[in-house]
């Protein structure tokens, strides 16, 4: 192909990703899809199955639009564990879709980890820990516990992950850290047996929303809590809500090279707010992968953490990878409580 033709298919194809919003084929060797993450749906079992099985037609309905290919749920899918009521309306809003489900347990699910009965009969789930494929991620599924996982376990999770052959890891469980970034104890034990290659870590359990990259030994480490449970965090609570975060990616010849999220609102709205580039080592979408970068250049200065003191929201900050492709990374500051005049400025997230 000649130079010219080919920057003709790449003009043609960045117009119509401006008209579709999602396409499957950016280039040869290119795809493109989605997942979306939803976690502590309680209230809905509860209060709104209605809004349940809303939150799950929904994504059926825009599902071949964005090429949605999971929904990972990361635990309390009820509020009571044993309360069938409870468990049915899980069940028939499960089946307004046919996207598979990765699901991993929560406290209210399993009675604090003690009880399975009614998760794995709703679920199909055992009480087990897992490690499967998503598409291009290792997926691994982590249950609730009160602390931590044994080390033997870690071990097995941590060998399980090097010997397959994907290139980005998904790591899905439900009490990983606090709304203001403190990771528990279960998510510190994370941070330093399983982060082997890139990895998203998805959670809920604390009523919050928050997303941001780390740099843990040497690679890009995307941590998310996504808790609509009593409605927007901050606004008003007990409310009748659903949404969740909804990420795209984008792969190149079988390696992951674009991440993508953004808050996608189901009840009482249905909008996408808040996008944010998270990881992209794309180039100019060539076909071809960037040349590899190295360890040690994946060890950036992070700026400060900086926003209006009157900001309810804290702000998304970034910074550059010094690699050849200028890999951008984002991340929400955390908000320190308090008045004050100006801005307020905060070490960044370590």
């Amino acid at each position: 192909m000649k130079t010219t033709e080919f920057f003709k298919i790449i003009i043609i194809t960045g117009l119509i990703l401006l008209l579709v919003p999602l396409t499957t084929a950016l280039s040869p060797g290119t795809t493109t899809y989605s997942f979306v993450h939803i976690s502590d749906t309680q209230n809905l079992a509860t209060h709104y199955p209605d809004t349940y099985d809303l939150t799950f037609s929904y994504l059926e309905s825009i599902k071949t639009q964005y090429n949605i290919s999971a929904i990972i749920l990361t635990g309390d899918l009820v509020n009571t564990w044993d309360k069938k009521s409870e468990w049915d309306a899980y069940s028939h809003a499960r089946n307004m879709t046919n996207i598979p489900l990765y699901v991993t347990a929560g406290n209210h699910d399993t009675n604090y980890g003690k009880n399975y009965k009614y998760y794995s009969m709703y679920t199909g789930e055992e009480k087990g820990n897992y490690v499967t494929s998503l598409h291009d991620f290792d997926f691994v599924g982590i249950n609730y516990v009160d602390k931590s996982l044994s080390p033997q376990e870690f071990t097995a999770l941590r060998q399980a992950i090097v010997n397959r052959s994907h290139n980005f890891t998904i790591i899905a469980t439900h009490y990983y850290m606090g709304k203001t970034g403190t990771l528990s104890t279960l998510g510190k034990d994370i941070e330093r047996q399983l982060i082997v290659q890139p990895t998203i870590i998805l959670a809920g359990h604390i009523h919050g929303k928050l997303i941001r990259v780390k740099n843990i030994s040497g690679f890009p480490v995307i941590e998310d809590l996504t808790n609509y449970q009593n409605g927007e965090p901050g606004g008003v609570k007990n409310q009748n809500y659903s949404a969740g975060t909804f990420y795209t990616v984008t792969v190149v010849d079988g390696q992951v090279v674009k991440i993508i999220s953004e808050t996608i609102h189901i009840f009482p709205e249905q909008s996408f707010k808040k996008k944010m580039v998270l990881y992209d080592i794309t180039g100019q979408f060539s076909g071809s992968l960037p040349a590899p970068v190295s360890q040690v250049n994946l060890s950036p200065v992070i700026p400060p953490c900086v926003w209006p003191c009157d900001l309810k929201e804290p702000a998304v900050q970034g910074f550059r990878l010094p690699d050849a492709s200028e890999h951008f990374t984002a991340f929400k500051c955390v908000i320190i409580p308090g008045s004050c005049s100006g801005t307020i400025t905060s070490p960044s997230p370590s």
